[in-house]
């Protein structure tokens, strides 16, 4: 028997154990699918309902969320949506979510620790190139992304990459951070080109996810006109906040921005009206409070303590 035969018969088999002693010898095998139906490891773990554990096993391995099978053309998220329509879990991290540029940058910076030095000014502009990409998701093409990169750089700094001049990032003359063009031409950008290659079997890491991460996919349903708006500005804001390990945690950090960006504390069955979000309708500039407290922070806590059971699977 093949290494590739006995993987889809382990799979079919769900005998998750055997199956990733298999896959983390031999990680080639994880996407390929089986003769008959088209079904990779992650398509037969959706149709057993395998745990999030078995699912971010396969997921660090490299398994493509894109694939389909041969008769259907289902997805993992397919067969796990017609086979376990109750288990939310499984839609959440079986999503075909793209990473964002953010993302990227994050993930290159994490997995590359020697990139900055001590007072660095290109890790400064690294964390402003972060917020300013926020949720803009990583172009297909290689030459679309650099070209993005590009002009990002050029809209913070005012510099073209192929200058020479330099670029200060500190607060003031006496206490000055410098990047250099060259850093970012010769060294981060190529690094950022190699890691868009494998983009899309990157699943998010608990070394680099942020409170900003838990926000995709949006709410499908809202309270008020000034929700999403909200809900667009907060992204925005906790991009850089590591995701904590409690969730009363998370909780005080959502309810900490809300304040901050509505002005007044959250408070379940209030209503706050928030003038800048007014931008049409009935309810326009309307934020509700019941809509954060009993809806979206409960969601936000149950994506954490998914993606939580898949981090315990993946931690070496």
């Amino acid at each position: 028997m093949t290494k590739k035969t006995l993987a889809n018969t382990l799979a079919f088999r769900g005998d998750w154990e055997a199956l990733l002693h298999v896959l983390r010898e031999h990680p080639n095998l994880v996407n390929l699918a089986s003769e008959s139906k088209g079904y990779t490891p992650l398509h037969q773990a959706a149709w057993h309902g395998a745990s999030l554990s078995v699912i971010g096993a396969l997921l660090g391995i490299g398994a493509d969320r894109r694939i389909r099978t041969k008769n259907k053309r289902q997805t993992a998220l397919d067969i796990a949506n017609e086979k376990h329509p109750e288990r939310s879990d499984l839609a959440y991290v079986l999503s075909e979510r793209q990473l964002t540029i953010a993302q990227l940058m994050r993930k290159v910076i994490v997995s590359e620790p020697d990139l900055f030095g001590a007072y660095d000014g290109n890790q400064v502009l690294a964390d402003r190139l972060i917020a300013s990409f926020g949720a803009v998701p990583c172009p297909e093409g290689l030459d679309e992304l650099n070209r993005r990169i590009e002009n990002a750089f050029m809209a913070l700094t005012g510099v073209s990459l192929s200058s020479s001049k330099e670029i200060a990032c500190g607060p003031n003359e006496i206490f000055k951070l410098q990047a250099d063009t060259r850093f970012w031409a010769s060294r981060f950008f190529p690094l950022m080109s190699a890691y868009a290659s494998r983009a899309h079997t990157t699943p998010i890491a608990k070394e680099w996810a942020v409170v900003s991460d838990l926000f995709d996919p949006a709410p499908e349903t809202w309270g008020l006109r000034g929700d999403l708006f909200l809900w667009m500005e907060m992204r925005q804001v906790l991009c850089h906040v590591q995701i904590p390990e409690d969730r009363t945690d998370l909780a005080e950090i959502v309810k900490s921005a809300f304040q901050t960006l509505a002005g007044k504390p959250l408070r379940s069955g209030d209503d706050i009206f928030v003038s800048r979000l007014a931008r049409g309708g009935m309810s326009s500039g309307m934020v509700s409070g019941s809509f954060w407290t009993e809806q979206f922070i409960l969601l936000l806590e149950r994506r954490v303590s998914w993606l939580q059971e898949i981090w315990v699977s993946t931690t070496p």
